[in-house]
């Protein structure tokens, strides 16, 4: 045996016995890596070793040998049996024997002490920009890898619009996105940044790519703030006026004309509405919100950063522009460079392929040229050419006939200065009668700004807001239900400037997200340090590395061989679970037998240990997705998140993380529009669980609705428990054979091998569990081994 500490050779006592251990089990502990083992070692004070230390049994010596970080390496011949860092405690002065204690630890890894040490947070991820529509809509479909997944937050059913018997339209807003991290990207960053190479089929294949966890903005104890200085401010009524001639209305007290006046009106919980309604719920701490010379005014208590947030509701007049868009007031500048440009969808179902007989329906040409003429026909009863209805404007009403069936109408044109009718080839629409060309919409939205700093003497005015976007003379009304409040978290708003840290701010350390991962897919980690390398896999396909190897020649059979069954370490009943779950899936789980995401698995072996062990992940919360979220996409599939039931909702970036599955760009039924912002007829669908037939996929642990859960990972693992056994014996090894078994390869045996026994005429089929106490000097070694469900 040898010792080096910084490649100078030290003294060793011939006598002294040195056991070397390792456990499979570590492979699956995170921490491992940062903790590893230590081995303690007795050197006898030899000159050698006395100038190594620094003379260090000497009281007064003037050197230190802990001051500094030092290497130790122990080999046998040519073969390094361990390598670590060493620490000396305790050097023994006169007494017999004098000398040195040691301490060497090895398996730690650089990589496993930063996770440990440092904020997940602190990833050196590139990833930069402001958060406005153009950055949110680009991430769907470039490399970046952080993307804004839409969320819905989980509320109350809206109410009807006041105007339409449909939905009033939500225009989704920054905070209707939030921001979903690559889960490949994260791995590879955490060992990358510290000089390592990662080997994994698992971690680089299509499956684990597509996986995205959620990320969080600043989340800071706000309490004192709202106690100073908050507010909730209301209209008292609702204010209608017109678009002037630019298409603009403004909410600006001191304009008399095209005007609604101040955006919200009193935070006095003894005023009224104009229902009589008494407006309990507004207030304003230490008078921070007034109106000052008829304008509404924060002016803080002292000098603070703050967003506001705007629920904006109003009526506007529209007029039907084009198939998919309405042309009337959908856009708006809040002050402070905040503006929304949004877009009014064109929601009226076009019955082109679905009309019936003796029906009134409104067709409109959308790019209809004054002179030209129009012809529509159909077929009735399967004759074609039955007009309908002629025209010379850009739309009319047309009755069909009676008859049992009226199909396919055709629109005909007369170009101004022609005579003769041909097919038009333009674009045009047939609505139900009752629909005008122009009509009125009811639009909502709730929008948080990017943050300023407010002070005492330079407070906060709200009088350059204004409404765009609609022809002049169009009819304007801002609702009521319109609020304001202020926001003190820090969350970035629209186009605040935003970078990974600020979209990562989970409070956590970088080892507890790669816990998660290891507790989702039941991972297997291991470091060769000589190679700076990282091996991540399942457990299943971690010991795919390797071959098989027959080891029988390697008993001792002078040993015992014992046999112990697997299910003597195994709980009766364990439970693979998320942590804590949120509103929706909390009302789910109360319609459900068994919790949503949970597997609960049984040992039916009498040797299992009668007690039930539940595994709940340290990060992740499971996620429903949801449809009929969106008017205008109503069978999106979105997730909801956060609680409408809970106490303080007060901060609605916040919610629990999760992790889910990106499906890129799903397109949208015939008829539905995605919003804000892209308008198109795709969305990025982002899920945890998708029940479809051919797309279908769940992050459950258990099957759910024909989709196989995570459970898999585990499979193997749970049989070897319920009807393997640990397989105990001593082996002769080399120092050569132990260099190997910690090299991954697949020429020569290592821990992720599969190993052969020949016992009683019998093979038996294995893979390494634990080695004992290894000593070179030993005849042979005790290792356990877990027999392989088809072995």
């Amino acid at each position: 045996m040898k010792l080096t500490i910084d490649q100078i050779p030290c003294d060793l006592d011939p006598s002294q016995r040195i056991a070397l251990d390792y456990d499979a089990q570590d492979l699956a502990d995170v921490r491992s890596g940062n903790e590893g083992h230590a081995l303690r070692l007795r050197l006898p004070a030899t000159r050698t070793n006395d100038r190594i230390f620094g003379f260090a049994a000497e009281p007064y010596t003037g050197q230190r040998f802990n001051a500094a970080q030092h290497t130790a390496v122990l080999s046998d011949g040519e073969a390094k049996l361990l390598q670590g860092s060493v620490r000396l405690l305790s050097a023994a002065y006169d007494s017999d024997p004098e000398g040195y204690l040691i301490e060497i630890r090895s398996g730690t890894s650089e990589w496993a002490r930063q996770a440990a040490a440092e904020m997940f947070n602190t990833l050196g991820i590139s990833f930069s920009g402001r958060l406005t529509p153009t950055m949110i809509r680009q991430t769907w479909t470039n490399n970046t890898p952080v993307k804004f997944f839409p969320v819905c937050r989980d509320e109350y059913t809206p109410e009807l619009s006041s105007v339409e018997l449909i939905p009033v339209e939500r225009f989704l807003s920054v905070d209707d996105y939030h921001p979903f991290i690559s889960a490949a990207t994260v791995v590879q960053t955490l060992f990358s940044e510290a000089g390592y190479t990662l080997e994994s089929d698992f971690l680089n294949g299509e499956f684990f790519r597509s996986l995205y966890l959620s990320g969080a903005y600043s989340s800071r104890d706000t309490n004192a703030l709202r106690n100073r200085m908050d507010f909730l401010a209301r209209r008292t009524t609702t204010a209608a006026t017109t678009a002037n001639s630019d298409g603009r209305v403004y909410a600006n007290p001191y304009k008399s004309i095209n005007s609604v006046g101040n955006f919200v009106e009193t935070v006095n919980p003894n005023d009224q509405n104009d229902l009589g309604e008494t407006l309990t719920d507004v207030f304003s701490n230490n008078h921070c919100f007034t109106v000052e010379d008829g304008e509404i005014v924060f002016r803080p208590m002292t000098s603070v950063t703050v967003a506001f947030e705007y629920h904006i509701r109003y009526i506007t007049d529209h007029r039907i522009l084009d198939r998919n868009r309405l042309k009337g007031i959908d856009s708006f500048y809040l002050g402070d460079g905040t503006e929304v440009q949004g877009a009014l969808a064109n929601r009226y179902a076009d019955r082109r392929n679905s009309t019936k007989p003796a029906f009134q329906y409104r067709a409109i040409v959308f790019n209809h040229t004054e002179g030209n003429s129009y012809r529509l026909t159909c077929t009735v009863n399967g004759t074609a050419g039955h007009a309908i209805g002629e025209f010379d404007s850009r739309s009319a009403l047309v009755t069909t006939p009676s008859g049992s069936t009226v199909t396919a109408p055709v629109l005909l044109c007369k170009a101004a200065g022609s005579t003769t009718y041909t097919t038009y080839t333009g674009d045009w629409a047939l609505y139900d009668g009752y629909i005008g060309e122009t009509g009125q919409t009811e639009v909502e939205m709730t929008v948080r700004t990017n943050p300023v700093t407010v002070t005492p003497t330079s407070p906060k005015t709200f009088s350059t807001i204004y409404f765009y976007g609609a022809e002049p003379g169009m009819k304007f009304s801002l609702s009521r239900q319109c609020t304001l409040r202020p926001d003190f978290t820090g969350a970035p708003g629209l186009n605040t400037p935003i970078s990974f840290e600020d979209v990562a701010r989970h409070r956590v350390r970088k080892w507890v997200v790669l816990d998660a991962l290891r507790h989702l897919f039941n991972l297997r980690f291991y470091t060769d340090e000589e190679t700076r390398t990282v091996y991540v896999e399942p457990a299943d396909d971690f010991y795919r590395l390797g071959q098989t190897f027959d080891w029988s020649s390697r008993i001792d059979r002078s040993q015992p061989i014992l046999l112990g069954d697997a299910a003597q370490d195994a709980e009766r009943v364990r439970i693979y679970k998320y942590r804590e779950a949120d509103g929706a899936v909390t009302r789910l789980n109360a319609t459900l037998e068994e919790p949503f995401g949970q597997w609960r698995l049984v040992n039916d072996s009498a040797a299992a240990i009668d007690r039930e062990r539940s595994l709940a992940n340290p990060f992740f919360s499971p996620t429903v997705s949801e449809t009929e979220c969106y008017a205008d996409a109503p069978s999106a599939l979105v997730l909801r998140v956060g609680d409408r039931d809970a106490s303080d909702t007060a901060d609605r970036s916040s919610f629990t993380p999760r992790i889910v599955r990106y499906c890129g760009m799903q397109p949208l039924p015939a008829g539905e529009r995605w919003g804000y912002p892209s308008t198109g007829d795709s969305y990025p669908l982002a899920a945890f669980h998708r029940n479809d037939p051919d797309n279908g996929f769940t992050l459950c642990f258990e099957d759910r609705d024909g989709q196989q859960g995570l459970h898999r990972f585990y499979d193997t693992q749970a049989e070897q428990e319920k009807r393997c056994q640990h397989l105990t014996l001593h082996l002769r090894l080399e120092p050569c054979d132990i260099e190997r078994l910690f090299q991954i390869q697949r020429l020569a045996p290592c821990i992720a091998s599969t190993f052969l026994f020949r016992i009683g005429g019998e093979e038996v089929r294995c893979t390494l569990r634990r080695i004992e106490g290894y000593d070179p000097s030993a005849a042979s070694t005790r290792c356990t081994f877990t027999r392989l469900p088809n072995g």
